[in-house]
């Protein structure tokens, strides 16, 4: 819920009559409150100090490395009995009577995480998966159709397992970031989607899906959840993983989408005016004279767009970053300059027609052995500037001679840093001699390819060199 904050305040919100209980854990101290106590954690050294204040006394409850928080009306609510509570919890600016950032379900953590800038805190709510978590979920309006409803729960479910599954980042402690920390994943507010309009709409849809504590309808490839990335609008054709962000996953296809691009989507197209000192910066040059596709993905959408300079010279930059940087809603352009570009997708009538043909390569790829690779960078992710730092990993099935790259995210993009070769034993390394500047970060990951086309990609990590 916060990440990496100097200051956490909390307090309990009764629902129901007799409800608003509390129980703040604190090393070996356990401490109940009510709705007239607010608890403030605070860094103090490499650890979390708790303090609670009730009628304008403060009194000093201890000092661990982690402090947790229950309330009245959970599964697990501790020694806070009673009926359902609401904890108001809030970051060292925030004020308790605003709307939002009241939990309903689950525990608070609230952990002194230490790294190279000092100790800070990480607040997290655990949740169960399953529903808890997907109450949450503000990603989509409660007044959509049911089934619409139901298909975005289930999307928010199988992204959500598939993170689960990952691991715990250690950055944020947590698995899922509800996008105010480093990770941004899924937009979770808590119980403010519950309680607004037509919110029991948007519970009904998570229950309809939900199985059991440990089960719930998700969409799985080869039996695991699938990282089941979604937007509002596709312009016509969905991209790939491999195509936005480098990486491919097997059930990542181009699918046809003409639906996105009816009339009644205010998504289907839109307008922006650029001055023409943002597109130069964009470009990183002192101007342009003219911009034009100069290639595009499957999809339709940009894969670089073009510069032309004074001189006659040209510059290119990706899709990603003509995003970014011009602060486009997406990669697909239909006209520069109100002239039409070739290759863009087309926009339907309103009655819907049968299924737009997608490009033949991206319906008959081209078939290569799939494989999983790991990645270990050590002997840490802290290295001190000036030190050497290892990557190493394995391809599963063992084979030799594959190509396995380094990569590094510059702007948004994936850029080859190094390339070797896999032996038979299918493990590989790379030595980086020196890591520079003290202070900078960096993200990695490893990509292997068999004859030119990409096979897997390793999950990515942070690399951050201290001083």
């Amino acid at each position: 819920l916060f990440y990496r904050v100097a200051q956490t305040k909390v307090r309990s919100e009764s629902l129901e009559t007799g409800g608003g209980q509390i129980e703040v854990t604190v090393g070996g101290n356990v401490v109940t409150g009510s709705p007239s106590d607010v608890f403030t954690f605070n860094v103090s050294g490499n650890a979390v100090n708790v303090q609670r204040t009730t009628g304008g006394s403060t009194t000093d409850l201890g000092t661990a490395p982690q402090a947790t928080v229950k309330w009245a009306g959970n599964r697990d609510s501790g020694t806070a009995g009673g009926p359902a509570t609401a904890l108001n919890v809030i970051g060292p600016n925030g004020s308790f009577s605003t709307p939002g950032h009241r939990y309903r379900f689950g525990k608070l953590d609230v952990v002194a995480a230490t790294n190279s800038t000092g100790t800070r805190l990480n607040v997290v709510n655990q949740v169960r998966m399953h529903d808890e978590y997907l109450y949450g979920i503000a990603e989509v309006s409660s007044s959509w159709p049911e089934a619409a409803m139901q298909a975005q729960v289930i999307a928010a479910r199988s992204y959500a397992l598939a993170k689960y599954n990952a691991g715990e980042k250690k950055a944020c402690n947590c698995h899922i970031d509800d996008g105010d920390g480093p990770f941004n994943d899924q937009v979770f507010v808590g119980w403010a989607k519950a309680t607004a309009p037509k919110g029991d709409r948007w519970v009904a849809a998570v229950n309809s899906t939900f199985g059991s504590e440990t089960t719930g309808i998700a969409a799985t490839y080869n039996g695991a959840p699938i990282s089941a990335f979604y937007s509002s609008s596709s312009g016509g054709i969905t991209n790939t993983t491999k195509d936005v962000w480098g990486g491919a996953l097997p059930y990542s296809v181009n699918v046809d989408d003409h639906w996105a691009l009816l009339p009644d989507n205010p998504n289907a197209s839109w307008t922006v005016n650029v001055p023409q000192a943002t597109m130069a910066s964009a470009f990183g040059v002192p101007g342009v004279w003219k911009v034009e596709v100069a290639e595009r993905l499957p999809s339709g959408s940009v894969r670089t767009l073009a510069g032309t300079l004074q001189d006659g010279s040209t510059r290119t930059i990706t899709g990603e970053v003509m995003r970014s940087k011009l602060g486009l809603k997406s990669t697909y352009v239909n006209a520069i300059n109100g002239q039409a570009v070739p290759g863009a997708p087309i926009a339907v009538p309103a009655t819907p027609v049968p299924t737009v043909p997608v490009p033949t390569e991206t319906v008959a790829p081209v078939q290569v052995a799939s494989a999983s690779i790991t990645m270990k960078i050590g002997p840490t992710l802290k290295p001190k500037a000036g030190s050497s730092l290892k990557f190493r990993g394995r391809v599963i099935p063992a084979t030799a001679g594959l190509t396995v790259q380094r990569q590094m995210k510059v702007d948004g993009a994936w850029q080859v840093k190094a390339t070797t070769t896999t032996k038979k034993t299918g493990r590989f390394s790379f030595t980086i001699k020196k890591a520079v500047p003290a202070g900078a970060q960096y993200e990695y990951r490893v990509v292997v390819l068999k004859d030119g086309a990409e096979i897997a990609a390793s999950t990515s990590g942070l690399v951050k060199i201290r001083k």
